[in-house]
């Protein structure tokens, strides 16, 4: 949703923009911090309340830490869709160009998410795809806040091998290795760097 909505209402605004830039009202470096920045609060918000309700009904671990861990990672993911929304805006000649591009980035995050397509079957040249799909890094992120520190029950009649631990369940994603601030770092990376690359674009 952050992708659509910026997306859509940034081609929009670039004429207009563009002309009062041209006639040095302001400079382009201001306007793109102003558009970056101005919609973090109601993303906060929108996030915070999505966050208390699918947190209760999904019924994951009743943790004041994990709830704030789960809701900096959703706020952080709407922000880092959004920063993306607004690099396609930037290098798009109209809203019609972002409109085309829109599916297929959406695409390209779900089939390089680091689960659906694994390293070995994975292009050479695509080969960085997964290291900066939004979805890759989101689902990581929630994976590891929720499955760390959780116990399972193992008792009865069991088929395969079975998992004792959070840990465990981790290793056998391959996380076991990442954490939960290694993914806020990462997000920040490609945000940062969606808001240079939408500046490059615009100038």
């Amino acid at each position: 949703m952050g992708i659509a909505g910026t997306i859509r209402s940034f081609p929009k605004e670039k004429a207009i923009v563009s002309n009062e830039i041209a006639t040095n009202m302001y400079k382009t470096l201001p306007y793109m911090m102003a558009k970056a920045i101005a919609d973090i609060p109601l993303t906060g918000v929108f996030s915070a309340v999505f966050c208390v309700i699918i947190y209760k009904l999904t019924g994951l671990q009743p943790v004041r830490s994990k709830f704030e861990t789960f809701l900096g990672l959703i706020a952080t993911h709407a922000v880092a869709s959004e920063a993306l929304g607004l690099f396609l805006g930037a290098i798009s000649s109209s809203q019609e160009v972002a409109l085309a591009l829109f599916p297929a980035v959406i695409i390209l995050n779900i089939i390089f998410d680091g689960k659906n397509l694994s390293a070995e079957n994975t292009p050479y040249v695509l080969k960085w795809l997964p290291s900066v799909s939004l979805i890759r890094w989101s689902f990581q992120g929630l994976v590891i806040n929720e499955f760390q520190g959780l116990e399972f029950l193992t008792g009865g009649p069991r088929r395969g091998p079975t998992v004792k631990t959070g840990e465990d369940a981790l290793a056998r994603y391959g996380y076991e290795d990442s954490s939960v601030s290694h993914v806020f770092r990462t997000q920040g990376i490609i945000i940062a760097a969606c808001w240079f690359m939408s500046y490059v674009g615009w100038t």
